[in-house]
């Protein structure tokens, strides 16, 4: 499937971060799925890589053309989701379908070949950051700093990053917010493993955890790459990719060390 899986451990994943919640979502999911089939006349097909709080999989619409099913969870805020995705207009990401937020359930374009971009470089990903991040970020959308406060709380409750760590970036989100920045609409989870290849449109993003804030965050996201090797070439390769100043270098710089905490 384009080299695309579910992430192991989805079902596990998702009961140990919504409880007893998600349990009774997960017994409920098949007859949701089918439910949604027969509202949007969709063949299902095989489970796809998604978002680990998200059920993702292959469908085919009733024209023969394929897509993807996202049913998201009570948990998950879909309707942002949908908010930005129609905004987008499936240029940096996959066009939206059709939509329901009180079901949860996204259909979305299917990206071809799909594969994960990997090893892209920076001026391609700060092209998709360009695109994705509108100004003014559409309203309702959470505060960012409020995402990421959540974020690296979360982390020290799950003893992902001790105190010392934790009272750093906890000051320099607060050093950040007494320097604000135009906010715009920021993509929240900007991995590279949710940076898939288009054969028409080059780099496609997807899953979004969409927020209002500093665009750097975005770039911090990339520049992390989930505690994977080379961050400092990719930190520099995106500083001239962006064409940052020293203050907006340092303040990128700063965003990195949260991600790192939190991520």
């Amino acid at each position: 499937m384009d080299g695309e899986v579910v992430r192991p451990g989805f079902r596990a994943f998702v009961a140990r971060h919504a409880g007893e919640e998600a349990r009774s979502w997960l017994n409920g999911l098949p007859s949701l799925e089918a439910r949604v089939a027969d509202r949007w006349q969709l063949q299902l097909g095989g489970k796809l890589r998604g978002g680990v709080l998200a059920c993702v999989r292959a469908v085919t619409t009733v024209d023969g053309e394929p897509a993807v099913l996202k049913l998201a969870g009570p948990w998950d805020r879909p309707a942002d989701e949908i908010a930005c995705l129609r905004l987008w207009g499936g240029g940096p990401s996959p066009r939206l379908l059709e939509a329901d937020p009180e079901l949860g359930a996204l259909l979305l374009e299917r990206i071809r070949p799909g594969t994960q971009a990997g090893a892209c470089g920076a001026l391609d990903v700060a092209d998709v950051l360009q695109r994705l991040q509108i100004s003014p970020p559409p309203a309702g959308l959470p505060p960012l700093p409020d995402v990421a406060r959540r974020r690296i709380e979360r982390a020290r409750e799950q003893g992902r990053a001790n105190e010392h760590r934790v009272s750093w970036a906890l000051q320099a989100l607060d050093k950040l917010g007494r320097e604000p920045r135009a906010e715009v609409l920021v993509h929240g989870d900007f991995d590279e493993r949710n940076l898939l290849r288009c054969e028409r449109r080059g780099l496609c993003a997807i899953d979004p955890l969409p927020a209002a804030g500093d665009p750097a965050y975005d770039a911090a996201y990339w520049v992390h790459a989930n505690g994977r090797p080379g961050r400092r070439a990719r930190f520099d390769a995106m500083v001239a990719a962006l064409g940052l100043s020293r203050d907006d270098g340092s303040r990128l710089r700063d965003w990195c060390g949260i991600v790192a905490v939190h991520g």
